[in-house]
């Protein structure tokens, strides 16, 4: 084993260390020692109760210092700012003054301000559930020259007037003012500077600029008697990203799916129930900014928006039951024919104007229906009994008259078939042969009547509905153009020059 060996000189060193250290934990000692006399002596015959004074002419400065450090919540419903402020208070007291030689060179001490004379400063828009002297509770730094200085974050909860016009791109003004209660202006002067180098955003808040005035103001319940106060004017401008996306955006988009029911046809039983699930959707939201805004005259912008959107749903929901109510009028309805003048306004000079097409596709062979047949004599040897035969054979399938009984058509047939026989019939035959076919002319005489009836009402309804779709159209144009105008007005309204 190697002992380590220790030099002289570092046994010489080691005492003078120690004597170092001692006389370091001595003077701690002598240190401590000298504030508790200093308290006693300084305390021994202190008042709080008594403006610290010699004279009672001498008026007291006191310097009032503001750091707006956050905003905590600010309640535009109930028009109330909380705030975190960093305040620092100094003045001289006269009685808290002593000679640092005979207390071993003590400077300053700390102690609560409690037991320290305290100006009576309070907060004037206060809106918490009572007012109280913020400077009592805390620590103060007292220094030889009798100066005391006295430092702590405050929360504040007070009144602001808030303009909501431009929500959410509002920049809001909130004055706070800080002044004496009972000192007037002969015995306390209050002066106040703002700084704004201690101010953390909330993610809502930006701080733009704080303003500070010392004022002088009298009262009606003391008159003629001068009382100093500070009012600091606190600028702030509203982070509006969140409310785009969380309102306005949302809002934007159901006006925009109001565009998708002029798309629906008449006949869909989706073109109203999807209106007025919109307009539901949308009054959900109306609600949110309700909750958000005070009950006051002025409407905010974005309540301007979203009236003037539901305003507009509503319209078009109106528009779509006219529509349909166009589309299903006719003689099936007991609404007659459309009248003259709307016809030629709307499926005439308002159709060529939206370019909708009203105009009749041509007719194929196969929806070409029979010319009427007169009703006439005919005998065997007339070529009209041949085209009839042919019409009424049963086989046929676009025979118009099923419900003739088949009888009608064999007699008919024998009879033809004499005829081309031999060309001979006798009286009977002839006249019962004639019997048939005026019974069968009729039958499709009134046939052609009631498809000549079904077919002028088929036109009727097609009127109608041509008419329900130009005014579809119309309709949906009005909408677009209402709201690219709304839009516009409420954008011009925001204060650009404000939000830079």
């Amino acid at each position: 084993m190697v002992v380590p060996r220790v030099s002289s000189v570092c046994l010489l060193k080691i005492p003078a260390v120690l004597a170092l250290a001692l006389c370091y934990l001595l003077s701690d000692v002598a240190a401590n020692q000298s504030q508790y006399k200093l308290l006693n002596d300084l305390f021994a015959d202190y008042k709080t109760e008594i403006r610290p004074v010699r004279n009672l002419s001498t008026v007291t400065h006191v310097d009032f210092k503001f750091f707006m450090n956050l905003v905590l919540d600010m309640d535009e419903k109930h028009q109330k700012l909380t705030s975190n402020i960093w305040i620092t208070v100094i003045w001289h007291d006269e009685y808290m003054v002593w000679d640092e030689e005979k207390y071993d060179g003590v400077n300053n001490f700390k102690i609560f301000a409690d037991r320290l004379w305290l100006p009576d400063i309070y907060f004037y828009q206060n809106a918490a559930t009572k007012y109280e002297n913020f400077l009592f509770g805390h620590l103060a730094v007292i220094y030889s020259d009798g100066e005391v200085y006295w430092g702590a974050p405050v929360i504040f909860q007070g009144h602001c007037k808030i303009d909501t016009r431009y929500f959410p791109f509002d920049r809001q003004r909130c004055e706070m003012k800080f002044g004496t209660w009972q000192h007037d202006g002969t015995e306390v002067a209050l002066n106040g500077t703002g700084d704004t180098s201690a101010f953390t955003t909330n993610g809502e808040w930006d701080l733009k600029a704080m303003e500070s005035t010392n004022n002088v103001a009298y009262y009606p319940d003391t008159p003629g008697i001068p009382y100093t106060d500070v009012t600091f004017v606190i600028d702030f401008q509203r982070r509006s990203l969140f409310y785009v996306f969380n309102l306005l955006m949302p809002c934007t988009l159901i006006s925009l799916m109001t565009v998708l029911t002029f798309f629906l046809p008449a006949e869909s039983q989706g073109k109203i129930s999807l209106s007025v699930t919109v307009l539901l959707s949308l009054t959900v939201f109306l609600l949110l900014v309700a909750e958000v805004m005070p009950a006051a005259d002025e409407v905010p912008i974005i309540g301007q928006y979203y009236a003037a959107t539901m305003i507009l749903i509503s319209i078009s929901l109106s528009m779509n039951v006219l529509v349909v109510n166009v589309y299903f009028r006719g003689p099936d309805r007991d609404s007659g024919p459309a009248p003259v003048w709307a016809k030629k306004l709307i499926n005439g000079y308002l159709a060529w104007v939206l370019n909708v097409n009203v105009t009749d596709e041509p007719a194929s062979k196969q929806d070409r229906t029979p010319e009427s047949v007169p009703l006439m004599e005919v005998n065997c040897n007339s070529q009209a009994a041949a085209s009839i035969v042919n019409v009424l054979e049963p086989s046929r399938q676009d025979s118009p008259l099923p419900s003739l009984r088949r009888k009608f058509y064999d007699e008919h047939r024998y009879a033809q078939n004499g005829c081309h026989s031999d060309g001979r019939h006798t009286s009977r035959d002839d006249e019962d042969q004639n019997i048939l076919l005026r019974m069968v002319l009729k039958e499709l005489r009134m046939m052609n009547m009631q498809h000549e009836k079904q077919k002028h009402r088929g036109k009727i309804n097609t009127e109608w509905k041509r008419m329900a779709r130009v005014i579809d159209r119309f309709c949906l144009l009005v909408y677009v153009i209402g709201t690219i105008t709304t839009v516009l007005v409420n954008v011009c309204q925001i204060p650009w020059d404000r939000l830079k």
